[in-house]
């Protein structure tokens, strides 16, 4: 079975991350879905990872290069999976009097230090584990689980696939 290129795989994650994230502003700016704290980490590190899927396709690495760009990938990855499924646990098991995600990221990056922003995002709250919109049962922070999921199988994959390459 011939795979495709390493490189043309990342072109092709690429392209993938680009149509979620045009999705996620057509459901921001037609429907007026507004993305609370954890949604934005969640784009946040959707877009980091197809910055480095576009590195990945658009330089022809060297062995380090190609480590690290898979290993890049993974991390972003483990990134948006634990941000996604904060965000899944919350819509499933609400805290109790938890409102913290009532001001906006831009706020709180005004008034906090990144940790404490950090740390008050993934508490969560109640606009966080709201419900807003669903396709096939699933919410979109579910959806995001499972695209972060599936971007860190791809990356594992590109690392074993560079692994095989400069063996």
């Amino acid at each position: 079975m011939n795979l495709p290129s390493i490189r043309f795989t990342y072109l092709l994650g690429f392209l993938v991350i680009s149509i979620l994230l045009g999705a996620a502003s057509y459901l921001q700016i037609h429907d007026g879905i507004t993305p609370c704290p954890l949604c934005i980490f969640q784009r946040i590190g959707l877009a980091t990872v197809g910055v480095v899927f576009f590195f990945g396709a658009a330089i022809n690495f060297r062995k380090v290069g190609s480590y690290f760009i898979a290993s890049a990938s993974c991390v972003f990855a483990i990134f948006g999976i634990v941000f996604a499924g904060r965000q899944v646990w919350l819509q499933h098991l609400p805290p109790v009097g938890s409102g913290n995600c009532g001001a906006s990221l831009e706020y709180m990056l005004q008034v906090f230090p990144i940790q404490e922003v950090i740390k008050k995002v993934f508490i969560g709250g109640t606009e966080c584990s709201q419900v807003t919109w669903q396709f096939l049962h699933l919410s979109l922070a579910e959806w995001s689980l499972l695209c972060f999921v599936t971007l860190l199988i791809l990356g594992i994959v590109q690392w074993r696939r560079v692994a095989n390459r400069f063996s």
